[in-house]
Protein backbone atom coordinates (compact mmCIF):
# COMPACT_ATOMS: atom_id res chain seq x y z
CA UNK A 1 0.00 0.00 0.00
CA UNK A 2 0.75 3.20 -0.19
CA UNK A 3 2.97 4.56 2.64
CA UNK A 4 4.09 7.93 1.63
CA UNK A 5 3.82 9.65 5.63
CA UNK A 6 0.74 7.58 6.27
CA UNK A 7 1.01 7.81 10.36
CA UNK A 8 0.86 3.96 11.79
CA UNK A 9 -0.10 3.00 15.00
CA UNK A 10 1.71 -0.03 16.34
CA UNK A 11 0.72 -1.57 18.91
CA UNK A 12 2.44 -4.61 20.32
CA UNK A 13 1.55 -7.56 22.87
CA UNK A 14 4.53 -7.80 24.23
CA UNK A 15 4.08 -11.26 25.98
CA UNK A 16 2.70 -12.89 23.11
CA UNK A 17 4.74 -15.75 20.54
CA UNK A 18 7.11 -16.34 23.27
CA UNK A 19 7.53 -12.96 24.42
CA UNK A 20 9.27 -12.34 20.56
CA UNK A 21 7.42 -8.64 20.32
CA UNK A 22 9.64 -6.77 22.38
CA UNK A 23 12.68 -8.73 20.70
CA UNK A 24 11.36 -7.73 17.37
CA UNK A 25 9.74 -4.27 17.76
CA UNK A 26 13.06 -2.15 16.60
CA UNK A 27 13.05 -4.16 13.62
CA UNK A 28 9.56 -3.92 12.70
CA UNK A 29 10.19 -0.05 13.23
CA UNK A 30 12.50 0.35 11.09
CA UNK A 31 11.41 -1.84 7.97
CA UNK A 32 8.12 0.19 8.19
CA UNK A 33 10.07 3.42 8.45
CA UNK A 34 12.12 2.66 5.72
CA UNK A 35 8.62 2.49 3.50
CA UNK A 36 7.48 5.48 4.18
CA UNK A 37 5.08 4.96 7.35
CA UNK A 38 5.50 7.52 10.11
CA UNK A 39 5.53 5.12 13.30
CA UNK A 40 4.30 5.37 16.39
CA UNK A 41 4.97 2.31 18.51
CA UNK A 42 3.41 1.24 22.15
CA UNK A 43 2.49 -1.97 24.01
CA UNK A 44 -0.02 -3.36 25.60
CA UNK A 45 0.17 -3.65 29.71
CA UNK A 46 -1.53 -5.18 32.41
CA UNK A 47 -4.21 -2.46 32.37
CA UNK A 48 -4.06 -1.33 28.74
CA UNK A 49 -4.94 -3.71 26.24
CA UNK A 50 -5.47 -3.28 22.05
CA UNK A 51 -8.67 -2.72 22.54
CA UNK A 52 -8.24 0.33 24.91
CA UNK A 53 -5.21 1.75 23.11
CA UNK A 54 -7.39 2.08 19.60
CA UNK A 55 -10.01 3.47 20.81
CA UNK A 56 -8.03 5.92 22.48
CA UNK A 57 -5.10 6.66 20.12
CA UNK A 58 -6.28 5.22 16.29
CA UNK A 59 -8.44 8.26 15.37
CA UNK A 60 -5.01 10.17 15.06
CA UNK A 61 -3.43 7.81 12.74
CA UNK A 62 -4.31 5.96 8.79
CA UNK A 63 -4.17 2.76 10.05
CA UNK A 64 -3.15 0.50 12.75
CA UNK A 65 -1.09 -2.65 12.89
CA UNK A 66 -1.06 -4.96 15.94
CA UNK A 67 1.17 -7.59 16.29
CA UNK A 68 0.24 -10.48 18.84
CA UNK A 69 -2.07 -13.64 19.03
CA UNK A 70 -5.47 -13.92 18.25
CA UNK A 71 -6.63 -12.22 21.59
CA UNK A 72 -4.84 -8.79 20.31
CA UNK A 73 -6.20 -9.11 17.10
CA UNK A 74 -9.42 -9.74 18.38
CA UNK A 75 -9.25 -6.50 20.73
CA UNK A 76 -7.55 -4.47 17.53
CA UNK A 77 -10.77 -5.26 15.45
CA UNK A 78 -13.29 -4.96 18.37
CA UNK A 79 -11.71 -1.15 18.17
CA UNK A 80 -12.22 -0.18 14.65
CA UNK A 81 -15.21 -1.81 14.61
CA UNK A 82 -16.38 0.25 17.49
CA UNK A 83 -14.74 3.80 15.73
CA UNK A 84 -16.71 3.22 12.38
CA UNK A 85 -13.66 4.47 10.64
CA UNK A 86 -13.03 1.70 8.31
CA UNK A 87 -9.28 2.34 8.94
CA UNK A 88 -6.70 -0.75 7.43
CA UNK A 89 -5.70 -3.29 10.23
CA UNK A 90 -1.86 -4.92 9.67
CA UNK A 91 -1.80 -7.82 11.78
CA UNK A 92 1.72 -9.40 12.45
CA UNK A 93 0.60 -12.70 14.04
CA UNK A 94 2.73 -14.27 17.12
CA UNK A 95 0.40 -16.44 18.61
CA UNK A 96 0.16 -20.57 19.42
CA UNK A 97 -1.60 -21.23 16.15
CA UNK A 98 -2.59 -18.26 14.22
CA UNK A 99 -5.33 -19.59 12.96
CA UNK A 100 -6.98 -16.81 11.15
CA UNK A 101 -3.84 -15.35 9.76
CA UNK A 102 -2.95 -18.98 7.83
CA UNK A 103 -6.56 -18.62 6.66
CA UNK A 104 -6.46 -15.27 4.81
CA UNK A 105 -2.34 -15.90 4.24
CA UNK A 106 -0.49 -13.78 6.10
CA UNK A 107 3.19 -14.95 6.51
CA UNK A 108 3.97 -16.10 10.13
CA UNK A 109 7.42 -15.07 9.96
CA UNK A 110 7.81 -11.27 11.43
CA UNK A 111 9.98 -10.02 8.44
CA UNK A 112 7.71 -11.43 6.02
CA UNK A 113 4.05 -10.23 7.72
CA UNK A 114 5.95 -6.77 8.07
CA UNK A 115 6.50 -6.82 4.52
CA UNK A 116 3.40 -8.15 3.40
CA UNK A 117 1.79 -4.85 5.22
CA UNK A 118 3.88 -2.58 3.55
CA UNK A 119 3.52 -4.15 -0.17
CA UNK A 120 -0.21 -5.42 0.59
CA UNK A 121 -3.80 -3.69 0.16
CA UNK A 122 -6.68 -3.26 2.27
CA UNK A 123 -9.15 -6.37 1.88
CA UNK A 124 -13.06 -6.80 3.49
CA UNK A 125 -13.81 -8.96 5.55
CA UNK A 126 -16.42 -10.32 7.60
CA UNK A 127 -16.24 -10.58 11.39
CA UNK A 128 -18.62 -12.84 13.96
CA UNK A 129 -20.87 -11.27 16.62
CA UNK A 130 -21.50 -13.46 19.88
CA UNK A 131 -24.10 -11.82 21.49
CA UNK A 132 -23.12 -7.98 22.16
CA UNK A 133 -19.29 -9.13 21.68
CA UNK A 134 -17.26 -9.55 18.21
CA UNK A 135 -14.86 -12.65 17.32
CA UNK A 136 -12.37 -13.40 14.65
CA UNK A 137 -12.76 -16.64 12.88
CA UNK A 138 -14.61 -18.93 15.69
CA UNK A 139 -17.40 -19.78 18.21
CA UNK A 140 -17.57 -23.02 19.61
CA UNK A 141 -18.82 -25.26 22.22
CA UNK A 142 -17.83 -29.01 23.23
CA UNK A 143 -14.80 -31.36 23.61
CA UNK A 144 -11.55 -29.90 24.07
CA UNK A 145 -12.63 -25.93 23.48
CA UNK A 146 -11.49 -25.24 26.89
CA UNK A 147 -7.97 -26.16 26.30
CA UNK A 148 -7.91 -23.32 24.28
CA UNK A 149 -8.33 -20.75 27.16
CA UNK A 150 -6.97 -23.20 30.08
CA UNK A 151 -3.82 -23.89 28.83
CA UNK A 152 -1.57 -21.19 30.75
CA UNK A 153 0.33 -18.24 28.98
CA UNK A 154 3.90 -19.80 30.25
CA UNK A 155 3.06 -23.14 28.39
CA UNK A 156 2.06 -21.48 25.32
CA UNK A 157 5.15 -19.36 25.32
CA UNK A 158 7.20 -22.87 26.11
CA UNK A 159 5.44 -25.00 23.46
CA UNK A 160 3.36 -23.06 20.99
CA UNK A 161 0.05 -24.82 19.70
CA UNK A 162 1.52 -27.85 21.28
CA UNK A 163 0.47 -26.98 24.27
CA UNK A 164 -3.09 -27.34 23.74
CA UNK A 165 -2.52 -31.06 22.47
CA UNK A 166 -0.50 -31.38 26.02
CA UNK A 167 -3.61 -30.23 27.56
CA UNK A 168 -6.23 -32.63 26.09
CA UNK A 169 -4.53 -35.51 26.77
CA UNK A 170 -6.31 -34.29 30.34
CA UNK A 171 -9.77 -34.31 29.32
CA UNK A 172 -9.79 -37.06 26.81
CA UNK A 173 -11.42 -39.26 29.28
CA UNK A 174 -14.53 -36.94 30.35
CA UNK A 175 -15.95 -36.71 26.76
CA UNK A 176 -19.32 -36.67 27.25
CA UNK A 177 -22.51 -35.09 24.50
CA UNK A 178 -23.90 -31.79 24.44
CA UNK A 179 -27.65 -31.97 23.90
CA UNK A 180 -28.36 -28.27 21.96
CA UNK A 181 -31.09 -27.08 19.32
CA UNK A 182 -29.69 -25.03 16.84
CA UNK A 183 -30.97 -22.75 14.12
CA UNK A 184 -29.58 -22.45 11.56
CA UNK A 185 -31.10 -19.56 9.09
CA UNK A 186 -34.24 -21.22 9.88
CA UNK A 187 -33.18 -24.45 9.71
CA UNK A 188 -33.34 -26.56 12.94
CA UNK A 189 -30.89 -29.25 14.33
CA UNK A 190 -31.41 -30.79 17.80
CA UNK A 191 -29.31 -33.82 19.17
CA UNK A 192 -26.53 -34.42 21.53
CA UNK A 193 -23.09 -32.96 19.85
CA UNK A 194 -19.45 -34.04 20.47
CA UNK A 195 -18.54 -30.28 19.51
CA UNK A 196 -19.79 -27.21 17.49
CA UNK A 197 -18.85 -24.22 16.25
CA UNK A 198 -19.74 -21.27 14.17
CA UNK A 199 -16.75 -20.39 12.08
CA UNK A 200 -14.56 -18.52 9.15
CA UNK A 201 -11.60 -20.26 9.18
CA UNK A 202 -9.81 -23.26 6.96
CA UNK A 203 -8.39 -23.99 10.62
CA UNK A 204 -8.89 -24.07 13.99
CA UNK A 205 -6.82 -24.90 16.83
CA UNK A 206 -3.96 -25.23 14.56
CA UNK A 207 -5.84 -28.09 12.59
CA UNK A 208 -6.29 -26.86 8.64
CA UNK A 209 -9.57 -29.19 8.87
CA UNK A 210 -12.30 -27.25 6.69
CA UNK A 211 -11.05 -26.86 3.25
CA UNK A 212 -13.49 -28.21 0.23
CA UNK A 213 -16.54 -27.03 1.89
CA UNK A 214 -16.61 -23.65 0.29
CA UNK A 215 -15.28 -21.38 3.44
CA UNK A 216 -15.16 -17.75 1.93
CA UNK A 217 -14.47 -14.44 4.17
CA UNK A 218 -15.66 -11.76 2.18
CA UNK A 219 -19.39 -13.06 1.91
CA UNK A 220 -21.26 -12.81 4.48
CA UNK A 221 -21.65 -16.30 5.94
CA UNK A 222 -20.36 -17.94 8.85
CA UNK A 223 -19.69 -22.02 8.46
CA UNK A 224 -21.68 -23.82 10.98
CA UNK A 225 -19.74 -27.42 12.01
CA UNK A 226 -21.81 -29.78 14.08
CA UNK A 227 -20.06 -32.98 15.21
CA UNK A 228 -22.81 -35.28 16.75
CA UNK A 229 -21.94 -37.39 19.45
CA UNK A 230 -19.98 -40.49 18.37
CA UNK A 231 -21.43 -44.27 20.10
CA UNK A 232 -18.75 -46.21 19.61
CA UNK A 233 -14.58 -46.07 19.36
CA UNK A 234 -15.26 -46.82 16.02
CA UNK A 235 -17.16 -43.58 14.97
CA UNK A 236 -14.72 -41.91 17.27
CA UNK A 237 -11.95 -42.94 15.36
CA UNK A 238 -13.63 -42.47 12.06
CA UNK A 239 -14.30 -38.88 13.38
CA UNK A 240 -10.33 -38.22 14.13
CA UNK A 241 -9.19 -39.66 10.59
CA UNK A 242 -11.61 -37.49 8.97
CA UNK A 243 -9.76 -34.33 10.64
CA UNK A 244 -6.29 -35.68 10.19
CA UNK A 245 -7.02 -36.25 6.63
CA UNK A 246 -8.27 -32.47 6.32
CA UNK A 247 -11.71 -34.11 5.10
CA UNK A 248 -14.75 -33.88 7.10
CA UNK A 249 -17.02 -33.65 4.12
CA UNK A 250 -17.69 -37.69 3.97
CA UNK A 251 -18.00 -38.51 7.78
CA UNK A 252 -22.03 -39.35 8.63
CA UNK A 253 -21.01 -37.59 12.03
CA UNK A 254 -20.68 -34.13 10.36
CA UNK A 255 -23.25 -31.71 9.72
CA UNK A 256 -21.99 -28.38 7.74
CA UNK A 257 -23.90 -25.30 6.51
CA UNK A 258 -23.08 -21.86 5.03
CA UNK A 259 -25.28 -19.27 7.33
CA UNK A 260 -25.66 -16.01 8.34
CA UNK A 261 -27.53 -15.93 11.47
CA UNK A 262 -26.96 -18.97 13.90
CA UNK A 263 -28.50 -19.70 17.12
CA UNK A 264 -27.73 -22.41 19.98
CA UNK A 265 -30.04 -23.25 22.89
CA UNK A 266 -28.78 -25.62 25.69
CA UNK A 267 -30.71 -27.31 28.60
CA UNK A 268 -27.71 -26.36 31.19
CA UNK A 269 -25.09 -23.78 30.70
CA UNK A 270 -22.64 -24.51 28.19
CA UNK A 271 -19.06 -22.58 27.97
CA UNK A 272 -17.87 -21.36 24.94
CA UNK A 273 -14.53 -20.57 23.38
CA UNK A 274 -14.01 -16.85 21.52
CA UNK A 275 -11.04 -16.95 19.36
CA UNK A 276 -9.45 -18.89 22.12
CA UNK A 277 -10.70 -17.06 25.41
CA UNK A 278 -13.41 -17.84 27.76
CA UNK A 279 -16.82 -16.81 25.60
CA UNK A 280 -18.88 -17.29 28.96
CA UNK A 281 -21.64 -20.04 30.05
CA UNK A 282 -24.54 -20.12 27.72
CA UNK A 283 -27.75 -21.33 27.27
CA UNK A 284 -28.90 -19.64 24.42
CA UNK A 285 -26.85 -17.35 22.50
CA UNK A 286 -27.42 -16.11 19.04
CA UNK A 287 -24.48 -15.33 16.30
CA UNK A 288 -24.61 -13.10 13.56
CA UNK A 289 -22.07 -12.09 10.38
CA UNK A 290 -20.96 -8.83 10.49
CA UNK A 291 -20.25 -8.46 6.30
CA UNK A 292 -17.27 -6.61 5.49
CA UNK A 293 -16.97 -5.15 9.02
CA UNK A 294 -13.03 -4.22 8.49
CA UNK A 295 -10.50 -3.79 6.06
CA UNK A 296 -7.65 -6.31 6.77
CA UNK A 297 -4.40 -5.52 4.84
CA UNK A 298 -3.12 -8.91 3.17
CA UNK A 299 -0.11 -8.90 0.21
CA UNK A 300 -2.85 -11.25 -2.15
CA UNK A 301 -6.34 -11.64 -2.38
CA UNK A 302 -8.43 -13.61 0.23
CA UNK A 303 -8.24 -17.06 -0.91
CA UNK A 304 -11.18 -18.68 -2.34
CA UNK A 305 -12.47 -21.96 -2.08
CA UNK A 306 -15.06 -23.84 -4.36
CA UNK A 307 -17.86 -25.64 -2.64
CA UNK A 308 -16.77 -29.17 -3.60
CA UNK A 309 -18.90 -30.86 -0.84
CA UNK A 310 -22.36 -31.56 0.37
CA UNK A 311 -22.86 -32.08 4.20
CA UNK A 312 -23.29 -35.54 4.74
CA UNK A 313 -26.75 -35.18 5.90
CA UNK A 314 -28.16 -33.97 2.63
CA UNK A 315 -26.30 -36.33 0.45
CA UNK A 316 -29.20 -38.73 -0.94
CA UNK A 317 -28.55 -42.21 -0.95
CA UNK A 318 -28.51 -44.59 -4.37
CA UNK A 319 -32.01 -45.69 -3.80
CA UNK A 320 -33.55 -41.74 -2.62
CA UNK A 321 -31.72 -40.45 -5.80
CA UNK A 322 -33.70 -42.87 -7.80
CA UNK A 323 -37.09 -42.33 -6.06
CA UNK A 324 -36.43 -38.74 -6.73
CA UNK A 325 -35.79 -39.23 -10.13
CA UNK A 326 -38.71 -41.64 -10.79
CA UNK A 327 -41.01 -38.76 -8.72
Amino acid sequence: MDANGKKLLLIINPVSGKRRGKQYSQMIIDKFGEAGFEVTCIFTTANENAYAMTMKRAKDFDLVVCCGGDGTLKETVSAVIQLKNNMPIGYIPMGSTNDFAHSVGIPDKVEKAVQAIIDGEPRPVDMGLFGDNVFIYVAGFGNFTAISYSASQKLKNIFGKNAYYLSAGKDFFHMHGYHARVIADGEVFEGDYFYGEASNSYSVGGMPILHNIGVAFDDGRHELVLVKMFRSPKEFFSAVKSVLTKDITNNDLVIFRHCKNIRFEFDTPTAFTLDGEFGGDQTAIDIETIEHAVNIITVNPLPVEEDCSVSPDQKLTADEKENATVE
